[in-house]
């Protein structure tokens, strides 16, 4: 096997394992997977509303600043392109690089946070939707593609 199939598998291997650690923190993989259906069905301007949460069976999730449609839109778009690198900051010479760096800039601080409706079901867990490595390098975080974009037979699968 070369190194990049290689790369790729250790990836997928580690992000199937983070996912169950985060289920485990909200109740199990059927809650996780109840708050990722939810996320889907819920529509977009409830995303930008001031109250900042979705509720969903299970318990809450929470943001920590008010989300502007067109960076919310990029956001999202940014998360389902699939580049090998990952990296969504596209070169100077690109004319969405001035878009993407603002919606960086923006959502950087971006934080979600998810907590268990009872207590006995976890402690629940944050995580940045952004993670800018330096000047040229910015991913999405790999949970929140799992959560917001990734489809749920995929995500199920991850799961199982």
């Amino acid at each position: 096997m070369d190194t990049a199939s290689s790369d790729t598998k250790h990836a997928e291997q580690t992000l199937d394992m983070q996912l169950s650690q985060y289920a485990d923190m909200i109740g199990g993989k059927n809650f996780f997977m109840t708050l990722a259906e939810t996320i889907r069905t819920t529509r977009e301007e409830i995303m930008l509303l001031e109250k900042r949460q979705i509720n969903y069976p299970r318990g809450t999730m929470t943001w920590n600043k008010t989300l502007h449609a067109n960076n919310w839109r990029l956001l999202v778009e940014s998360a389902k392109v699939r580049t090998k690198e990952g990296n969504i900051l596209l070169p100077a010479e690109d004319k969405r690089h001035k878009n993407i760096l603002n919606m960086i800039r923006s959502l950087k601080p971006l934080i979600f946070t998810v907590m268990p409706a009872n207590a006995d079901d976890g402690n629940g867990f944050s995580f940045a939707a952004l993670e800018v490595i330096d000047n040229q390098t910015t991913l999405v975080s790999p949970l929140f593609k799992a959560l917001f974009t990734m489809p749920i037979d995929v995500l199920r699968k991850k799961m199982a």
